[in-house]
């Protein structure tokens, strides 16, 4: 089917191009120039008066315009220039000059549902990305393009497989639950659109990891869905006072994305192609002092193959062989990326096309992954007062995924021995090689035999009608819809030890969702005299979401190498199904005195299918001022202090439980179909017909100041938010029949400051040096347990626990740690070997960082441009589990210390319990190998050893770009030109030993963090493009 698209889109690209070329008749090009440092101004607004003729200068400041007649005329318009005017006469080439203007430094953002409001008016924080801060990044998935760059934004990205998901959390954790979700809304041209990842079920019914595994694949956020190339730009909504109007599918913030649409006037067509490669950037180290064995000797099989994994065997010698199979492993992976976009139109329509293709090989042998997607938008002039608009747009996604965790690829790779080739892996009878006794699995059989493949059709589309009733009353409807199937297939073949119990077995899953968002405002605007303006505006959504998940697996394989549900023996089938629906109405209240002074108020109440009638109707406020204190205050004329503004904002916003929580549900029996009869049971977890919403209430203060001209920009903000009335599942007694309770208990606060500085330290001639630093810092504070309930675990994992307690933080890390004295020395047992407290668990770290920032540093010269950005991450702590495995495995270099007597630093008790009396210790000991690193009691399971700090310092992003001059494409039938080099973690400086610490066990949608090591790692990569339009 994709051979016969591809072509048709081509064909009629190509019919669009001629009929429009044949409607112009003549062309106007020039450059466009800021006036006092003469350096060219890309993003200008070029417009025909009187008409919707449009287009907007490229990287160059250069521009292309048709124009009707000698009589028309120009009109050139930048934020934070003057609005300049230009006959066009007899001529074919104008170049302009625009001069500054500190009026209108009034940025233009995108708020709620789409609506364009002027920065200076916003009396809370909100952060824009324009379409070239995104593509730059050569990111598949969009939101790991905003890593680095907004402030308050942490992105924990599941790893480097193809496709692989993200998480994106705004000013902290907000639920005390370990199943909420803490994500942002995603909005898509004014409707939600789902960013969710349904990570399935991937486990057999019995097994070693059948119970408590975590075994992942790395499944898709479903923002990896769209095409970078079709955002024009994405707006960062940070508190519930920027998305108040969202409602509480907005309680996490909201990201606003923008849509590219067509412009009136010739029509253009732009093409981008890119290749890129992706190596991992950071492995752990093997030693190669000792070979595979147990207790310094070698172990084997009756037909001489080792019988022992482990690398406590003897000393190697020069004929031994090794491996780097922590590297050799990895393959160079590549992506090929493809788009293609026509738009244009006439005073009355307007269109844009798109059609993308992304392939991209993993760096994990036989993963890959692709995008192939369509979009269509347009708008048209039904009337003077009525305009028309629609979008549609269709991706197919998926491909083959690594599976991670428990039994995986990566947990077998931490046990394989360095004195073995992983890349030997297959018998001629396609068996796998094995040199464990079967314990063990290849990594890269399991890679090749044992994945899963992925398929996701989607839909997104919205219609939209606008009408301007009178000049001050508009009315606005838009309806739109987001439908994706999901159908997934899990293999886990014969001879393979996580099927070894059940023989092999493969899944098949369906997933499917649609959401259905109708949204009708309408908009007042009055100027009561020359000083005070105001507008309201009020209006109606309904939300409407259905999903459901069918799963069917098959165990117990008959034929080897025949992976189909019909080659099973015995059958399972799991079936969820859920609807959920919002209603809510809405106002906004805006007044503005003077351009000084601005006051918004705003109102929701939102009714919720998932709440109990009682308690399904709720209603949140919100209030923000903004204030221009240079403008009255007299403080702004100078050189120096240009302009300052103070924003407060108050805000409440409610959150409903997920669906069927109210009431009693059943759940398919255990053992269910028995004899042909098929069985229910109560589900043990109890709904509660009292709950509540959450409410979350958040204060914000801030000032944007602007100095030397304002060539230094600066954001500050501060922000309390408070969480409370927390949806959650609390254990009962089991003598109730049930394991939890649904309840509303418990409060969890964020607090935290944000910084961003824009700034031009330097503008000579053509060069232009532009600077852009975000900082932020967020604590995090568990206020309040319910009642009874001590702590919340959100995972356990061998020794390490992340949970919750009163007092305590989100992230907080708890395990077994050493014994120490008061005063915090070691403290050696008799043997002297240091001691592990294995009683009980203590706090031994957080898995969030203490603070984060980034660095943009822009320099551009003529046609030439130069971006880097740095990213620098203090604190955070990660338990790596792969790292423990190969440690305690002797395949580590950490390891190689052996056969040597040692004398631990710390002290001992030479005195009792009570009254301890420390002395040096002075007991040396014998390092062996076993008697450590494989004890449970005196070194894996502390805290101290397996615990790392996942603090980095790296290039987060470097792109060059060149811009072929308008001398050089006048004499073609192009109108711009450029070719980038861009390279992705070039550089990365951590205390973390293993793969790069950026990555996290569980994948996007988890609320655990600090576990890593046992799923794709993160990669370096560098990608070459091109781009033209004509």
């Amino acid at each position: 089917m994709k051979r016969y698209i591809y072509p048709l889109v081509v064909l009629w690209g190509i019919g669009l191009l001629s009929s429009q070329a044949l409607a112009q008749n003549r062309t106007v090009s020039g450059k466009v120039t800021a006036s006092e440092t003469g350096e060219t101004l890309p993003g200008v607004n070029v417009l025909v008066k009187g008409t919707s003729t449009g287009t907007v200068t490229d990287v160059d400041g250069n521009y292309r315009i048709s124009v009707n007649s000698e009589n028309s005329v120009i009109v050139f318009s930048f934020i934070g220039y003057e609005t300049l005017e230009e006959a066009v006469g007899n001529r074919s080439a104008i170049n302009v000059a625009l001069a500054a203007s500190v009026e209108q430094l009034s940025e233009v953002v995108v708020t709620s549902f789409g609506i364009e409001r002027e920065k200076k008016a916003l009396g809370y924080s909100v952060q824009e990305l324009s379409s070239e801060e995104i593509t730059e990044t050569q990111q598949p998935n969009v939101v790991n393009a905003l890593r680095g760059k907004v402030a308050g934004v942490t992105i924990q990205s599941s790893g480097g497989q193809p496709g692989a998901g993200a998480n994106i959390v705004i000013r902290g954790l907000t639920s005390l639950s370990p199943t909420a979700d803490n994500q942002p809304l995603f909005v898509v041209d004014g409707i939600p659109i789902s960013n969710s990842t349904v990570s399935g079920d991937v486990l057999p019914s019995a097994g070693s990891n059948a119970i408590n595994s975590d075994e992942q694949f790395g499944q898709s956020n479903r923002a990896v869905d769209l095409n970078p190339d079709d955002i024009e730009s994405m707006s960062i909504l940070k508190g519930p006072a920027a998305t108040a109007l969202y409602g509480l599918r907005a309680a996490n913030g909201a990201v606003i994305i923008t849509t590219k649409k067509g412009k009136a006037g010739k029509a253009t067509v732009s093409l981008s192609s890119s290749f890129g490669w992706d190596n991992v950037n950071k492995w752990p180290e093997s030693q190669t002092r000792f070979r595979e064995g147990r207790f310094g000797r070698l172990r084997f099989n009756s037909d001489g193959s080792p019988l022992r994994f482990q690398q406590f065997g003897p000393p190697s010698v020069a004929s031994t062989p090794f491996y780097d199979n922590f590297r050799d492993f990895f393959e160079t992976g590549t992506r090929v990326d493809n788009s293609i976009s026509v738009s244009g139109g006439n005073e009355n329509t307007t269109f844009f096309a798109s059609a993308s293709r992304l392939d991209q090989q993993g760096i994990v042998p036989y993963s890959e992954w692709d995008r192939t997607t369509f979009k269509l938008s347009a708008a048209t002039k039904a009337s003077e007062k009525v305009q028309l608009t629609g979008t549609m747009n269709y991706i197919n996604s998926g491909g083959v995924r690594s599976n991670g965790g428990d039994k995986s690829i990566f947990s077998s790779l931490s046990y394989y021995s360095p004195t073995f080739d992983v890349n030997d892996y297959i018998n001629p009878d396609g068996t796998q090689r094995d040199f464990s006794d079967g314990i063990i699995d290849n990594p890269v059989y399991i890679a090749r035999f044992a994945n899963l493949n992925d398929n996701v059709n989607r839909m997104i589309g919205n219609m939209g009608i606008t009408y301007q009733i009178t000049d001050w009353l508009n009315l606005d409807y838009k309806i739109g819809t987001d439908f994706y199937s999901d159908s997934r297939k899990r293999i886990a073949p014969l001879g393979l030890d996580v099927s070894s119990q059940v023989n092999g077995f493969v899944i098949e899953e369906e997933v499917n969702y649609q959401e259905i968002n109708s949204n009708l405002f309408v908009t007042a605007k009055k100027d009561f005299n020359e000083r005070l303006k105001g507008s309201i505006l009020v209006g109606h959504n309904l939300t409407n979401i259905r999903s459901d998940r069918t799963n069917v697996r098959g165990e117990g394989l008959t034929l080897r190498g025949f992976d189909d549900l019909s080659n099973a023996t015995n059958f399972f089938t799991l079936k969820d199904a859920s609807l959920r629906r919002i209603v809510g109405v809405f106002t906004n209240i805006e007044l503005e005195y003077d351009g000084t002074f601005f006051l918004t108020l705003t109102g929701r109440n939102d009714w919720s299918s998932t709440l109990p009638a009682n308690n399904r109707s709720f209603f949140y406020p919100s209030i923000n001022l903004g204030y221009i204190f240079t403008e009255t205050l007299g403080l702004g004329d100078n050189d120096i202090f240009n302009y300052g503004k103070l924003r407060l904002s108050y805000a409440e916003v409610g959150k409903d439980a997920p669906p069927y929580r109210t009431a009693q549900s059943f759940e398919i029996a255990p053992g269910s179909p028995y004899l042909g009869q098929s069985g229910f049971r109560i589900y043990d977890q109890v709904g509660n017909p009292d709950l509540k919403p959450e409410r979350t209430s958040s204060y914000e203060i801030g000032t944007d100041l602007r100095f030397f001209n304002n060539k230094i920009a600066v954001d500050l903000t501060y922000f309390v938010q408070n969480s409370t009335d927390q949806i959650i599942p609390v254990p009962v007694s089991n003598a109730t029949g049930f394991s939890r309770f649904y309840t509303n208990a418990g409060e969890i606060q964020n607090r935290g400051i944000e910084l961003l500085i824009n700034a031009t330290p330097l503008r000579v001639g053509d060069f232009r040096w532009d600077a852009s630093l975000n900082w932020s810092k967020i604590d995090n504070e568990v206020l309040s347990m319910p009642e009874g309930i001590d702590e919340i675990i959100f995972t356990d994992a061998f020794y390490i626990q992340n949970k919750l307690v009163e007092g305590g933080s989100a992230g907080d890390l708890y395990g077994f740690a050493y014994n120490r004295t008061d005063d915090g020395r070691l403290l050696i047992s008799d043997d002297g070997f240091p001691s592990v407290n294995t009683t009980e668990y203590v706090k031994v770290g957080n898995a969030l960082p203490d603070w984060q920032g980034g660095l943009t540093n822009t320099f551009r010269y003529k046609g030439l441009s130069l971006s880097v950005l740095l990213e620098l991450r203090q604190g955070g702590d990660i338990y790596d589990l792969g790292f423990r495995n190969a440690l305690r495995n002797g395949i580590l270099k950490e390891t190689e210390r052996r056969y040597e007597q040692i004398i631990f630093k710390g002290v001992r008790n030479v005195g009792d319990t009570d009254n301890p009396q420390y002395v040096e210790n002075d007991v040396p000991v014998e390092i062996t190998g076993e008697t450590v690193y494989r004890d449970y009691g005196r070194y894996t399971p502390a805290a101290d050893v397996i615990l790392q700090d996942a603090s980095w310092f790296r290039v987060r992003n470097a792109n060059i770009t060149y811009a072929l001059p308008q001398s050089v494409l006048d004499n073609t039938f192009f109108t711009s030109a450029r070719v980038s080099f861009t390279g992705n973690n070039l550089f990365l400086n951590t205390p973390y030993k293993g793969y790069d610490p950026e990555s996290s066990q569980f994948g996007s949608g988890s609320n655990s963090y600090g576990f890593a090591g046992l799923g794709v790692p993160q990669t370096r990569s560098y990608t070459v493009g091109i781009n033209v339009t004509f």
